[in-house]
């Protein structure tokens, strides 16, 4: 009786998987970077019971008040609202946003870049071509583009990330797809009569998905960043709703004159939370890939 590559990897040993375990485990930057984004995710979920105050709402006559005044402990902004409210709330677009758009990226690119591996040349060359095109287009364009037809809100961030991520998705699919589509398993998979689609569904994306997810982890701690700098511009989600990029650019005007906590604080978090992301994503790559 033959036994088929994903048997075998389904019968892997419990002691292979405890050891994966152990030095994900191990690996402290990994580690770290786990706490830190389970911390984040679950104070950004819990926001509207924890922040003391209304994000939103003004106090007039505390404006600008500085780090550890009573009742406010990062301070208030140019138009009174309490700092750490609003950080607290800006936590869950910025997340929410970065997070989607790298899973719909890695969806489409996972996708187009299998179909490129093993589709006919001529095929494959269009594809590639294509992919090449968006590499050569300004992201920037893209955004600005997005806002003049949409108006500019999270759906701006969230196409302008696919956009500049997909290339880059497809690119890696396609390239250890070319790889893997000449090992003998794959030959074998073919030999027992075995279609394409059930040869890429049940052999070959298998053995993808982890350079897929380590590369996808890394990727949401960039666009944390990035989202935060189209926030920044105006290109994100819209005031009065709390946003770390916002945060950051408000804060930028007052941030010599008056409070310069609220610049500094959005930035802390959105750095914090970038490097945990990248430091999840190395851990996996040695847990996945020893």
């Amino acid at each position: 009786m033959t036994t088929t590559t994903t048997e075998v990897r389904a019968a892997a040993p419990p002691r292979l998987r405890r050891s994966a375990a152990a030095r994900f485990v191990r690996n402290r930057e990994a580690m770290l970077g786990l706490v830190v984004l389970i911390v984040v995710i679950g104070i950004s979920v819990l926001a509207p019971w924890l922040a003391t105050y209304d994000p939103n709402a003004g106090d007039p006559e505390n404006v600008l008040a500085p780090v550890g005044s009573a009742g406010h402990l990062l301070g208030t902004d140019d138009q009174g609202r309490d700092v750490l409210s609003r950080l607290l709330h800006g936590g869950r677009g910025a997340l929410v946003v970065s997070i989607v758009s790298v899973a719909v990226a890695l969806l489409i690119g996972t996708v187009l870049g299998l179909y490129g591996a093993f589709a006919g040349r001529r095929t494959s060359g269009v594809l590639m071509r294509i992919i090449d095109l968006m590499f050569a287009f300004p992201v920037i364009l893209v955004a600005l583009s997005l806002a003049a037809v949409i108006h500019p809100g999270p759906w701006v961030l969230i196409g302008t990330v696919v956009f500049g991520a997909v290339p880059y998705v497809t690119r890696i699919v396609f390239a250890e797809a070319r790889i893997e589509r000449e090992k003998d398993y794959v030959e074998a998979a073919r030999s027992l009569g075995a279609s394409e689609a059930a040869i890429l569904r049940t052999e070959v994306l298998p053995n993808l998905l982890s350079s897929v997810v380590i590369y996808g982890t890394s990727l949401v701690g960039v666009n944390i960043v990035f989202t935060a700098s189209l926030s920044a511009l105006g290109l994100g989600i819209q005031p009065p709703s709390p946003d770390w990029g916002r945060m950051i650019s408000e804060g930028a005007k007052v941030l010599v004159t008056g409070n310069p906590g609220v610049a500094t604080f959005p930035a802390l978090a959105i750095l914090l939370v970038a490097l945990a992301f990248n430091w999840l994503g190395d851990g996996l790559r040695d847990v996945l890939n020893p």
